[in-house]
């Protein structure tokens, strides 16, 4: 059962890291859902909501991280915006990541493994973004914005 949870940890750091890199989020619009749902719903893991943010917060910091590295080293200048923003995300996670390893809530084993995934997504996700017509991923982040306003007042009104 471990190694079943350990291996779908790394695919949702993978894919929330991915969109990250992509479309220069810090990636736990993404993967909060993600842990929340997906181990519960097969069955391997039941996180609570702070567990999900201290995962979510390792996450954004390792994938912004990463995310900020590749960008500079390949140096695209039509990027600028999605650099800066991988960047903002950084220096917000720093903060977060600090406050919960000063309160020791950190599912650590689980942590490890989605920081794995996330180390592998975001450098797919920024080379990806490196390759893509700018309208496209503007549209993308367009598209993940609506849908998680549509998951939220979903949620609030009850549907």
């Amino acid at each position: 059962m471990d190694t079943l949870l350990y291996g779908v940890m790394v695919l949702l750091g993978l894919i929330g890291s991915f969109f990250s890199g992509l479309l220069g989020i810090g990636g736990a619009i993404i993967n909060y859902p993600l842990l929340l749902f997906v181990p519960a719903g097969l069955g391997i893991a039941h996180f609570s909501a702070q567990e999900v943010s201290t995962i979510s917060m390792f996450q954004v910091f390792f994938a912004s991280l990463a995310g900020v590295f590749m960008l500079t080293v390949l140096k695209i200048p039509t990027r600028t915006t999605i650099a800066s923003s991988l960047a903002i995300v950084f220096i917000s996670a720093i903060g977060g990541v600090i406050g919960k390893i000063s309160t020791g809530h950190i599912p650590v084993i689980v942590t490890v493994f989605t920081v794995l995934g996330s180390l592998i997504g975001a450098p797919l996700g920024s080379k990806w973004s490196s390759k893509m017509n700018p309208v496209i991923l503007r549209y993308s982040l367009v598209v993940l914005i609506l849908l998680t306003a549509i998951k939220i007042w979903s949620s609030i009104l009850g549907f």
